[in-house]
């Protein structure tokens, strides 16, 4: 098999003169023979020969010179023949002529350094022979020049050297290659020149030195003498040339680049001469005449302190780009925001930069900055409950007043002009650091004024002293000492402890706090031992006897003491007055409380005596809104309000009423402090310490629109320093180790007004119904009849609507377990929800679907049960599934659910602690929580009192298969009182 080599050739091209092509070559016995010319294509197919990467890149270089390159690149000709054919010279010489040169250069460099032998290749014949190879030499030729000036005229001459030795051009047969910058052939050797242009040497092929008249020197000297001295070496007589160290100098030019974007452009100063930095010229040549003789004075650059700079501008933050200096992510900003941000900058690295002796100049913009550091000075002092700050601002030589930028701050104005005609920008870290601040400031003088309550979002920018009484202040916001309260019937765990102190703290302070814990946590219970620890003693009176839910006879207060510390108002949703006023009666029954509801309230018609007999009293938000005139006259001690979410509108009237309540102190409890947007948050925020987040307007401005619309971490680290001592937040996941694996509630509920009136009437019809049956068939054959009864009632306490579909009536446990769901589905729990009955889960399930959350529904109806559980299993946003009791008991694995409702309790607890298996199983990793749901008053609540009593009438319903069997006539009858 014939060798096969790779080779460059140089051969003539039909238009444009000498050019270089790549050639595959085979051996012959005495010649090579071109098997084919290399183009880019060849390394896509498969193919005998594996080209180097050198030789890769030899052909993509030539390539860009080929016929059909040159043609797309500088023409519109269909073909190449018609390109040609429309070529003018003079533009084949500016333009085409220069490119294809500096493609040659390129690919010489690499001819140079490689293997690849070049050719000398005849147009004509396709042979090549060893004999035409041409030697390229490894170095660089220098061409020097010899200028020797007379009292008549100037000789030259130009000698070439290769190392030391000397190339002679004088009658030699020279090949001209390139012209810029020259090539040639002499000798079968290829010599190249860095950037001699072939016209230099034209002269001395035919002669040895060329001679200038003195006529005609006062242009030459200037021109073509000082170009020579400037790229070459040269030799003198007859003129001095000197070289001379200069002083050196480092600028930065502050202009706007070709795309209007601010930028630093770097110039080297050399004495008096500037280079830009990126300029190829190495040194610069400056030419006098002085009584008859020519002097040239020639600078070099120094490129090691040139390169000391420029790693200087990239230490201290500055990118570099083509010609200039920037900013990183500069060209992200609009123009004016990317000159402000430039110069602040240059404020803050000038002083560096100029210790380098790299100075900052601005001539070329319509208006000039200061560039100087900017410096902030505050004095602070404590007033009362006010920190008064004194804040002055110093520009150079001017000291200006902060409360002069006040409106720049506050209307994101960045130019201050000063009195000496600069312009200076106001740092954007002054924006994010007070713009919020000012309008939570009162403006005094020259000085600004802060509540105490702002002590935290100042603790960044204040000094001693007040910075120590700002450190006071956190201490006392964490009461580690703060002793439990006697009389508690309840054993906090730690973290209930810690809420429970915190809200001392606040107390002490004279603050307001939200505690948001998730639901299940006790909120409630901590709250009550706050305010158990903080009743006070009240003289002896005597206590009236207590009346059904613990109420006391209005009719039998004792006289008020004087000065006594008036009651706590609870304002919370119906469904929960009960369980408030159970836990009180539990956990604290030494606070009086009376409940301000319904009928009860038309008791009252002294509010204000009422307020200081009783520890707490007890309201609803509908009750609070519709007697407002009333209350709001009442001082209390503390007003409460749980699940505060019920105030998040702030343009709601529940809103503007509790706005209107008086009280020493202020607390919320929610487990969703924001359930749609931060404006829940301001409302809750500005009820408990007025003003903390700033009037409305401006919280829109400065919180909810940046960070709901446009995600900005400053705005909500800001917002997260504001509210952070006043919101305390446990989620169950962070307390699970203090946790049983299962904890369960029971949660009463009172019915709705119309839901108790139908109930009293459908269970007095019951009764004597059920009477009148076991009077004619005994009690064994009455079981079905007592069932049914049951079971309406049953329905009832769950929803009017399941004894009648068409009833409009309300169910105070439906509502009181949509608003628990409400919270959970805002806090991303998965909820399990079990129901004996189908149409309340329906009735469910279309709540639900009004609030357009994802749920999953399983009922004995449901045929793929697999794919149903897997949704609820596996998609992060469904956070319901609606369960039937039957259906749902067994063969469930739920274990991403955390919480289980039982809708309807019963007393069968095994159905029940079935379904709760569901989700209390091994691989549960979170802590489960059960509630059920009881309505008072109703046979659910006498079924979970027997149950709770271990009566022998529940032994009979939970462990007899007929429990009808063993129940006597009164004990049947005392079901149904």
């Amino acid at each position: 098999m014939a060798e096969v080599e790779f080779i460059i050739a140089l051969t003539e091209h039909r238009v444009f003169g000498t050019v270089f092509v790549p050639y595959l070559i085979e051996r012959e016995e005495q010649f090579y023979r071109v098997k084919y010319h290399v183009k880019p294509r060849e390394f896509k197919t498969e193919t005998d020969y594996q080209f180097k990467p050198w030789e890769k890149e030899l052909v993509e270089i030539i390539d860009r010179f080929s016929d059909e390159k040159l043609k797309r690149k500088f023409s519109r000709e269909k073909s190449a023949k018609d390109f040609y054919a429309s070529l003018q010279p003079a533009y084949f010489q500016k333009h085409i002529l220069p490119f294809i040169e500096q493609c040659m250069y390129r690919a010489v460099v690499i001819l140079m350094l490689s293997p690849v032998r070049l050719i000398n290749k005849d147009a004509k014949y396709a042979n090549l022979y060893d004999e035409d190879e041409i030697a390229v030499q490894p170095l660089f030729a220098s061409p020097v020049f010899y200028f020797e000036r007379t009292e008549t005229e100037t000789r030259y001459r130009l000698k070439i050297f290769l190392e030391n030795r000397e190339i002679p051009l004088l009658n030699r047969q020279t090949r001209v290659v390139t012209n810029e910058p020259c090539m040639f052939v002499q000798q079968g050797k290829l010599y190249i020149f860095e950037k001699l242009n072939a016209k230099r040497l034209a002269p001395f092929f035919e002669k040895e030195e060329v001679t200038i008249s003195r006529q005609i020197e006062d242009k030459y000297y200037p021109g073509f003498v000082l170009n020579t001295i400037r790229d070459f070496t040269v030799h003198a007589k007859g003129f001095t040339i000197s070289q001379e160290t200069a002083q050196r100098k480092a600028v930065l030019s502050l202009e706007m680049n070709l795309r209007n974007e601010p930028c630093l452009v770097l110039y080297f100063q050399y004495g008096d001469e500037n280079f830009l930095a990126n300029a190829n010229r190495t040194v610069s040549v400056k030419v006098k005449k002085q009584d008859g003789t020519w002097y040239f004075n020639k600078v070099n650059r120094d490129f090691d302190w040139e390169e000391q700079v420029k790693q200087q501008l990239l230490n201290v933050g500055l990118k570099s780009m083509e010609g200039y200096y920037t900013l990183p992510s500069l060209d992200s900003l609009e123009t004016g925001s990317a000159v402000y941000a430039m110069v602040s900058w240059i404020n803050k690295n000038g002083g560096e930069l100029g210790r380098n002796n790299i100075s900052i100049i601005q001539d070329k913009l319509n208006k000039k900055y200061f560039t100087g550091p900017c410096n902030l000075n505050l004095k602070t002092i404590t007033i009362g409950d006010w920190f008064d700050i004194q804040v002055s601002v110093q520009f150079g030589e001017f000291i200006i007043r902060f409360i002069k930028l006040r409106k720049y701050i506050l209307n994101g104005i960045r130019e201050f002009l000063l009195p000496n005609g600069e312009v200076a920008v106001l740092p954007e870290e002054w924006f994010s650091r007070f713009q919020g601040l000012l309008p939570l400031a009162r403006v005094k003088g020259d000085n600004l004024q802060f509540e105490k309550h702002h002590f935290l979002l100042l603790k960044t920018l204040l000094e001693d002293p007040v910075k120590s009484t700002i450190e006071k202040l956190m201490e006392q916001n964490n009461q580690e000492k703060t002793g439990l309260p006697a009389g508690l019937n309840a054993s906090l765990r730690s973290y209930q402890e810690e809420g429970f102190r915190w809200m001392a703290g606040l107390h002490e302070n004279g603050f307001g706090g939200c505690l948001a814990d998730d639901m299940g946590l006790g909120k409630t219970l901590q709250t009550l031992s706050l305010l158990l620890k903080l009743k006070r003693a009240k003289r002896e009176i005597v206590i009236p006897t207590a009346g059904r839910n613990g109420q006391l006879d209005l009719f039998a207060l004792a006289p008020a003491a004087t000065e006594e510390q008036p009651a706590s108002l609870v304002v919370l949703p119906t469904s929960l007055v009960h369980n408030w006023a159970n836990e009180i009666r539990k956990f604290t029954p030494a606070l009086n409380v009376f409940l301000y509801t319904g009928m009860q309230r038309k008791k009252a018609t002294d509010l204000k005596k009422l307020a200081s007999y009783y520890d707490v009293i007890i309201t609803t938000y509908g009750t609070m809104r519709n007697d407002i005139g009333e209350i709001s006259k009442v001082g209390f001690f503390y007003v409460i309000l749980d699940e505060s979410q019920f105030v998040k509108n702030p343009a709601s009237k529940t809103y503007k009423a509790v706005m209107q309540l008086q009280a020493k102190h202020r607390l919320v409890l929610t487990g969703t402090p924001i359930e749609n947007s931060l404006s829940d948050l301001w409302a809750q925020m500005n009820f408990l310490n007025p003003g903390l987040l700033g009037n409305f307007p401006y919280f829109q401005k400065m919180f909810i629109s940046p960070i709901e619309k446009h995600n900005d971490q400053e705005q909500q680290k800001t917002l997260q320093m504001l509210i952070s001592p006043y919101i305390l937040r446990r989620k169950k996941e962070e307390v699970a180790r203090e946790l049983p694996p299962l904890t369960e509630h029971v949660v009463y509920c009172a019915m709705a007004a119309e839901q108790e009136k139908m109930y009293e009437e459908e269970k007095s019809i019951i009764r004597n119904a059920i009477l009148e049956n076991i009077e004619k068939k005994g009690v064994r054959k009455s079981s079905f009849v007592v069932l049914q009864g049951l079971t309406k009632l049953r329905q009832l306490a769950n929803h009017p609507s399941l004894l009648d579909s068409d009833s409009e009536e309300v169910s105070g446990k439906f509502e009181q377990m949509l608003l628990m769901l409400s919270d959970l589905v805002a806090e991303k729990h998965k909820v399990l929800i079990f129901s004996s009955f189908v149409t309340h889960l329906k009735l469910i399930e279309e709540s639900i679907e009004q609030q357009n959350w994802r749920y999953s529904l399983l009922t004995g109806k449901t045929t793929d049960r697999e794919s149903v559980i897997s949704q609820f299993q596996n998609d992060p946003q469904n956070f319901i599934f609606l369960i039937s009791l039957k259906a749902g008991g067994v063969g469930l694995n739920l274990t991403a659910a955390e919480y289980v409702f039982i809708t309807d309790p019963w007393w069968n607890p095994a159905a029940e602690n079935q379904a709760i298996s569901r989700a209390h199983r091994i691989g549960q990793q979170k802590n489960v929580f059960v509630y059920r749901f009881i309505t008072e008053n109703s046979i659910e609540e006498k079924i979970q009192a027997l149950k709770e009593r271990k009566s022998a009438l529940a032994d009979k319903f939970v462990n007899s298969n007929n429990p009808f069997a063993e129940i006597t006539r009164d004990e049947i009858v005392e079901l149904f009182k």
